[in-house]
């Protein structure tokens, strides 16, 4: 996915509208639209920086749709592990909901 579908993603994911967004980097409402919208494809490093800690991810996960996880957690994960990070992270928010809700369920039962 591109930096828009992914910051787009994130915000449905979060239910956060493009203003509070806005607010919450100082970016106007108008660029970011652009940036979600228009023929602008990326903003420059520090407004993705700025929308990267507002939504709480990190930069390469909106630029390249990688999870946000330290290299060397990633290194320390099985393959199977590893799998399973990719996979979750194409997927949109109603299926990720969906697998957060069996993993919870699948949990408490263990308990």
């Amino acid at each position: 996915m591109s930096f828009a579908e992914n910051v787009r993603f994130e915000l449905n994911f979060q239910d956060m509208q493009v203003k509070e967004l806005s607010d919450r980097t100082g970016i106007s409402k108008n660029t970011l639209d652009k940036y979600l919208f228009g023929k602008t494809v990326q903003p420059g490093v520090e407004n993705a920086v700025k929308i990267a800690q507002a939504l709480g991810v990190s930069v390469e996960y909106l630029t390249l749709g990688k999870p946000a996880i330290k290299p060397d957690d990633w290194e320390s994960l099985s393959q199977e592990c590893k799998i399973v990070v990719e996979q979750y992270s194409r997927l949109n928010k109603f299926n990720r909901k969906t697998i957060d809700d069996i993993l919870l369920s699948l949990v408490s039962r263990q308990a």
